[in-house]
Parts: structure tokens; sequence; C-alpha cells
């Protein structure tokens, strides 16, 4: 090795051993003095490993998540204050930050996870994490984003390959895109004025109290439990295998046009059809929701009071299968429509 290349490394290991003892130093003085040292909190409940962080989110227009193996929140905040949660996400393996108005967390599993080189700048962001290491029992990966009613989030873009997404209690506009390679997505009591373009190659889409503008829902292998709240400018759900149940929780289907295609059973308010596809319309210009499914039934309804629920042991059945399957090698496309295009269509 060269003379150059030995004096290099000798003053390396002397900077990050001298920077280690300074923040040790640093640290146990901010303790003693009941300071938080990093803005991170990090603490162990019920041996899960939480790192919470506080936010603006009045100053995040954009939520971007690129994950693995995670069961991913997004709730109402009920404290008045916005902030992320991370559980079980080992050190060196994530990535989380707010740069020009967006939230982003993507979790990888290599030493690059702690630099970046962005907009021409070298960054390191992962030593804080190792400093403030805590050790738990739990290996399940969850995150939970919390929102306030004040949140300028106009978009969520979330991509996952294993886990579960759960949207709750949010009623501001915004659009949601997500996509699963295996895993279910849940929303519960969301409005928006703008779209949803939810998508799975294999699980269950439940919309429970949902209203929303238009949306797309593609489902490979499972099932869509659909409950909305209102009537959407368009909808189009597709099931390559499994059934969907739809209800709507308008008091008539007047302006509705219905396209409902499958090879299974179609019913339309409780009674069943033979056409295929089955086609009603009693407007001209009317609202079109068009529901197909390959290989499975449809089952479609106005005045519903909620979702059916049917679809749980199916759920767990698919999440089994999927424990073993490469997704690796699956290709998760996101639900494309044409009446489905952008956020800037919304809020008329």
């Amino acid at each position: 090795m060269k003379p150059g290349s030995i004096i290099f490394l000798i003053v390396s290991v002397f900077i990050i051993i001298t920077g280690l003892v300074l923040c040790t130093i640093g640290g146990n003085i901010a303790k003693e003095q009941n300071i938080a040292l990093f803005s991170t909190d990090i603490s162990v409940v019920n041996g899960d490993v939480i790192r919470s962080e506080i936010l603006d989110d009045t100053a995040i227009n954009k939520v971007k998540m690129n994950l693995d193996h995670v069961n991913i929140h997004i709730l109402h905040s009920e404290t008045g204050n916005a902030y992320l949660e991370l559980r079980n996400f080992q050190v060196g393996t994530y990535d989380y930050s707010v740069q020009n108005k967006m939230l982003l967390i993507d979790n990888e599993t290599s030493i690059f996870s702690l630099m970046r080189i962005a907009e021409g700048n070298f960054n390191f962001n992962g030593l804080r994490h190792y400093l403030t290491y805590r050790s738990g029992k739990n290996t399940q990966k969850e995150l939970y984003l919390y929102l306030t009613d004040d949140a300028s989030v106009n978009s969520f873009d979330i991509t996952c390959k294993r886990g579960t997404v759960t949207l709750e209690n949010l009623s501001f506009s915004t659009d949601y895109n997500v996509t699963l390679s295996a895993g279910d997505i849940v929303m519960n009591s969301i409005s928006t004025k703008s779209i949803i373009n939810l998508s799975t190659n294999k699980g269950i889409i439940t919309l429970n109290d949902v209203a929303f503008r238009q949306g797309n829902i593609v489902v490979g292998k499972g099932a869509a439990d659909l409950y909305i709240h209102g009537i959407p400018f368009a909808l189009e759900v597709l099931v390559e295998e499994g059934d969907i149940d739809c209800g709507y929780k308008a008091a008539n289907d007047y302006g509705l046009k219905f396209v409902l295609d499958a090879n299974g059973t179609v019913t339309y308010n409780g009674t069943e059809q033979t056409d295929r596809p089955y086609i009603y319309s009693n407007s001209p210009t009317p609202y079109t929701q068009s529901l197909s499914s390959e290989s499975g039934n449809i089952n479609c309804a106005i005045g519903a009071t909620g979702i059916s629920g049917r679809f749980r042991q199916l759920s767990e059945a698919l999440a089994k299968e999927a424990e073993t399957e490469d997704l690796d090698a699956v290709e998760t496309v996101p639900p494309q429509s044409e009446a489905v295009d952008s956020h800037t269509t919304q809020n008329t």
C-alpha cells in the first residue's frame, strides 16, 4: 500500500474515533441537562423499537414511500401534532427525509442508505441511528404517519412489495396512489375530492365509508369489498381472480350507469342478472361505474349499509400463500385509467 494511502486511512480512523468520542461526551452532557441531542425520539414499548419524529405537515405537499415487508398506517392525529413513527426498522436499513416539500421514506439493506449524493451534494444521514441504537424482540416493521386537519399533503405515492396499507379518518383533498405486490389495502372513513388508484397483485382491497371523485381499483388474486359514500364521477374495478362486493350509500341510482361483467354471477340490487355485461342506465349523462371480474362474482347494490366483511379468511390465506413467493420476480404495475389521470382534475 502506498504511504499516502496509509496516511489517509490513519487520518480517517482518527477522525471517526474523535467524532464518536465527541458525540458520546455531548450525549452524556445532554442527558444530564435533559436536552434532546437528536430530533428523533427512540423508545422500546412492548418489544417494539419505536423511532418517532414530529413533522410539520403544513409544509409537506407529497408523501412518497418505497418499502418492503412493512405494514403502513396513515391516520388522523388525535394529539394536534403531525408525527412519524418507525417501528422495528433496523439501523442503516432505511432512509427518511423531507426535501422540497416531499416526505420520502424507503427501507434499504446496504451502506448506501447511510449516504446520499443528491443535487450535487454529499450527505451522511446514518450515524445518529447507531449512536441511539436500541434493541427489541419484535421484527415486524410498522410505519405510522399521523396527520392533522391542517395537513397540506395533496398526493400519496406508496409502493410496497409485501405488507398492508391502512388509511383511516382523513378528510382532505388528496390523491391516493397505492401499489402492493402482496397485501391488503384498507381505507376507512376517507373523504377526498380527488382520485384513488389502488392495486394489489394478491390481497383484498377494502373501502369502508369512502368518498372520492374518481377511482381505479385493480386486484390480481383476491377480492374487492367496497362501501362507497356518495357517487364518484367514474369508477373502474377489475378483479382478475376473485369476487367484488360493491355497495353505495346513495339512496337511489338516478343519474348512474352501471357496467357489470363477470364469468360468475352478477347481482344488482338483490336481483341476479343474466346479461353479460349487464348494463343499467337511467340518465343521458350518467356517472359510470364499471365493475368486472374475470373469474369471480359481482354483487352491487344501492342503499348499502357497509362492507360485507366476508373476505377476512381469504385475506389470511392469501397472506400465508404470499409468504413463500419470490415477489422480486413479480412485476407490480400501478393501475392506469384514462378517467383517473392526475391531481389537476380535482375539486370541481
